[in-house]
């Protein structure tokens, strides 16, 4: 009889429909918090605390984060006592930041240390999976399917988070501006509505169509105002602006930042 390999049963960990499904691995939720978000060169950092939240039935057992670049860096987190936390740099190939959890795994109601990890391109707005920890079954014989089956479709829960993208082919600063006004219009609308006021929203958008008719009549000083204003509107890295998350703070500054520099 054929013993599955060890990754395939690590793996059987992993959750992937929507939030309280009934499958193992996938009954939990999280919230996800982003701590920073860095420049340096071409080079993106993204720090973030992940939270099992208390109406989930199951120990966090894994976090992904989609990277289509690659991830350059992945620093191990601090861990408690009894508990280590695994990085990886793929998953089945695919480019990924992957934290696994060894020992005590994330219980609900409990946040993760700092996940950081480095990629190349801009701050974009990437897919995330989740899984629990439960019992796998007594049989070590596996089938053909659960050696092909893929957990991230089966068995983990996923959802949008702040990650890095590839460069777009656009790379002028009025190719960039229009990928911020799609940025800002997503964070602004469902599924996301990581920024809730609308009236801000309004202004936000306003001020990127301000930024790009100035850009266009050459009047680069007021340009960067513009999208200075745009940036202060979201309030600061210690006090975000009322209905503006975490996630959409640093995705829309840091790109702002990004255009203002090469301005």
């Amino acid at each position: 009889m054929k013993r599955a390999p060890i990754h395939v049963l690590i793996f059987l960990g992993f959750g992937g429909s929507q939030l309280f499904a009934q499958n193992p691995g996938q009954r939990i939720s999280v919230d996800i918090r982003i701590d920073s978000v860095t420049v340096r060169g071409d080079t993106i950092g993204v720090a973030s605390v992940v939270t099992n939240r208390s109406t989930s039935q199951e120990s966090l057992l894994f976090y992904l984060v989609d990277e289509p670049s690659g991830v350059v860096t992945i620093r191990r987190p601090t861990s408690a006592p009894g508990t280590k936390w695994y990085p990886s740099r793929d998953f089945r190939s695919r480019p990924m930041a992957v934290w696994s959890v060894l020992g005590n795994q994330l219980a609900p109601n409990a946040a993760s240390p700092q996940l950081f990890f480095e990629s190349i391109g801009v701050p974009g707005i990437v897919q995330y999976w989740a899984g629990g920890k439960f019992p796998l079954p007594t049989n070590e014989d596996a089938t053909d399917s659960a050696l092909v089956n893929d957990p991230s479709t089966t068995e983990m829960i996923t959802g949008s988070t702040v990650g890095v993208s590839p460069w777009p082919v656009d790379r002028t600063p009025a190719g960039l501006l229009a990928r911020l006004r799609t940025l800002t219009r997503s964070t602004c609308s469902a599924p996301l509505r990581w920024l809730t006021d609308s009236s801000l929203c309004t202004q936000l958008l306003s001020d990127i169509d301000q930024a790009d008719a100035y850009r266009s009549a050459g009047q680069t000083a007021e340009a960067k105002r513009t999208l200075t204003h745009y940036s202060g509107l979201l309030g600061s890295a210690n006090s975000y602006a009322p209905g503006v998350t975490s996630s959409a703070y640093w995705l829309l500054k840091v790109n702002a930042d990004i255009i203002n520099a090469m301005l």
